[in-house]
């Protein structure tokens, strides 16, 4: 027997079956049919008109079959295909008649009957044996041996209406499920197939559950049931069996969420157990390199201005990554500028912008700081240039409407072709940029400020070949060492705490079969991370704390080369966390 799509792709082309669960379409009712058919002939007599069919009388054993395709267009009888049920279905003037083709289940208004010999698959045909349909279509027929042909003779009712399937007295839907094995070990997945249908074809609009557990961990015997209600109200008789699990461990608690919560998920576990199984554990080795052809330039302090000024300024010729997050905390409306002067008295300067992470302003620091970070991250933006005539200062880029207690969060990747000056400025509403020229210049308070020697580090990892869980940290200051560069304003050195601004580019080779865990250990986190070139957000939504949960961020299943994973501080967010490798057995 071929499968259920086969029989269903044959059957559509046949004319006669809809792809959607419901009701049969209302068919047009012939007056009167007269057929002469021959069996295993394609050629078929209508009313007297001779034509040719693509399927015909079929004879078994001395057992003659009409095909389900022509019911229609011999006796107005509405043939569908119900694909969540898996079944075919008759409207008859005298009964609702079902074939459940997996197991070619025969049901007549919704009561179980033996088919026997009532209905006969063959070559994607669905067929049914002529004396048993009889009873339902009330047509009569005359089998003639000598001629080799079966004379079928339908004249329509006097009431001519179809048996109406959702006029069926109280028939209730069933309710019936089945699981993938007769047995479980502990913590196993179980898998769940719901059987459930409704004879009426009305459709199920509730299906409840009870005791059905993705996994079990306690051996024993347990129980499930499920009931499901029609779209007309009747319930179902509950429907239960056993499910087996034996004294067998295969995946504990913690482990069963590990392998089997899906990517993105933030998984909330208790502190204890988390140190139990993540905390002291080996420590991946990394091959490191930080490029130095594109200068960070930080401007994060006094983070919370109180007044308009300079609050940090730095020349520019080439590459370089512009990064600002500071807080209006003046009482009253600014406005957040980044000005670009061009020194030289004799060239224009062009200005290109080749990535960019912006957010409105907003007083929820972990917000601005995340989507900032995912924008750019995700460097979708097209390159932008702007020209700098001789000595020509402008806005390289201005935020209007900078209200009390709001922050802003900002990343710009520049190139330039000649030497300008950028300068990060908190200006009073009305000021001009001729008027910054008398602002002064704000001194350092803490947090980070400064020209860093790079905006990227460059990790690449071996995962083939630990066997136990393992990671790395991002932020601690020790393993993950902080860029270092100078403050332009204090000529002092500078060390960017937290490596905010600079974009982690993480290749890990030949990754065995494991979850990719992102465990908070300094204090609350919020920061997207991109995974092959797709962003999940660490947590999907609110924000993480120390060790009382952790993020999925990717899972592997062995067979892929490699594992790409692009990574920058988010504004707002406690560092260190951990990167955990958990490598999945093969079970």
């Amino acid at each position: 027997m071929r499968t259920l799509r086969q029989m269903l792709l044959t059957l559509s082309i046949a004319g006669l079956l809809t792809v959607t669960a419901g009701h049969a379409a209302v068919a047009a009712v012939p007056e009167n049919t007269h057929l002469l058919l021959y069996p295993g002939s394609s050629t078929v007599y209508v009313n007297g008109s001779k034509s040719e069919t693509d399927v015909g009388l079929a004879e078994r054993s001395g057992r003659y079959y009409l095909p389900a395709a022509k019911l229609q267009d011999w006796f107005g009888v509405p043939v569908k295909w119900n694909g969540e049920k898996g079944a075919v279905q008759l409207t008859t003037p005298s009964a609702f008649v079902e074939v459940l083709l997996p197991g070619q289940e025969l049901l007549v208004n919704g009561i179980s009957q033996k088919q026997n010999t009532a209905v006969l698959v063959e070559k994607d045909r669905l067929y049914f044996e002529l004396k048993w349909l009889e009873q339902y279509i009330s047509f009569r027929s005359n089998v003639d041996s000598k001629l080799q042909r079966v004379e079928l003779r339908y004249i329509k009712p006097a009431d001519s209406a179809l048996f109406q399937n959702d006029t069926l007295p109280n028939m209730k839907p069933v309710a019936k499920f089945s699981v993938d094995k007769d047995s479980y070990r502990i913590g196993e997945p179980i898998r769940y197939s719901n059987l459930s249908y409704d004879p009426k074809g009305t459709g199920l609009t509730e299906i409840e559950w009870t005791g059905n557990a993705e996994a079990i961990f306690t051996p024993g015997l347990y129980k499930v049931s499920l009931q499901v209600k029609d779209g007309v109200g009747n319930y179902s008789d509950t429907f239960s069996r056993n499910v087996l699990v034996k004294d067998e461990p295969f995946l504990d608690e913690f482990e069963y969420k590990v392998y089997h919560e899906p990517v993105g998920t933030y998984v909330h576990e208790e502190e204890a157990v988390l140190r139990k199984y993540l905390r002291d554990i080996p420590q991946l080795p990394l091959e490191e390199h930080k490029p130095t052809d594109r200068p960070l330039i930080v401007s994060d302090s006094p983070e919370t201005f109180t007044e308009k000024g300079i609050l940090y300024q730095e020349k520019v010729n080439g590459k370089a990554r512009l990064y600002a997050d500071h807080v209006n905390g003046s009482g009253k409306k600014m406005k957040l500028a980044i000005l670009v002067r061009n020194p030289n008295p004799d060239r224009s300067v062009t200005i290109k912008t080749t990535n960019k992470g912006e957010v409105y302003p907003s007083i929820y620091a972990n917000l601005i700081g995340n989507e900032a970070t995912i924008e750019f991250l995700q460097g979708e933006q097209a390159p932008q240039s702007m020209v700098l005539r001789p000595q020509e200062t402008a806005y390289y880029k201005m935020y209007p409407g900078f209200y009390p207690d709001q922050g802003m969060n900002i990343m710009y990747d520049v190139e330039t072709d000649g030497d300008v000056y950028f300068s990060f400025v908190a200006m009073e509403p009305d000021d001009e940029i001729s008027d910054v020229s008398l602002y002064p210049q704000m001194p350092y308070k803490g947090n980070v400020r400064g020209t860093f020697t790079g905006s990227e580090v460059q990790w690449k990892v071996d995962a083939s070949k630990f066997r136990k869980p393992s990671s790395f940290q991002l932020g601690d200051g020790t393993s993950d060492r902080f860029v270092t560069g100078y403050d332009f304003f204090e000529k002092r050195p500078a060390l960017n705490l937290g490596n905010y601004g600079v974009v982690y580019n993480i290749h890990v080779e030949r990754p065995q079969a494991m979850s990719v865990l992102i465990l908070p250990r300094g204090g609350v986190f919020k920061g997207p991370f991109k995974v092959n070139g797709k962003i999940v957000q660490t947590p999907p939504s609110g924000v993480m704390t120390d060790y009382t949960g952790y993020t999925i961020i990717a899972r592997t299943n062995g067979t892929e080369p490699s594992l790409d994973i692009a990574f920058s501080p988010a504004a707002g967010s406690a560092f260190p966390i951990d990167i955990i490798f958990y490598p999945m057995d093969r079970k």
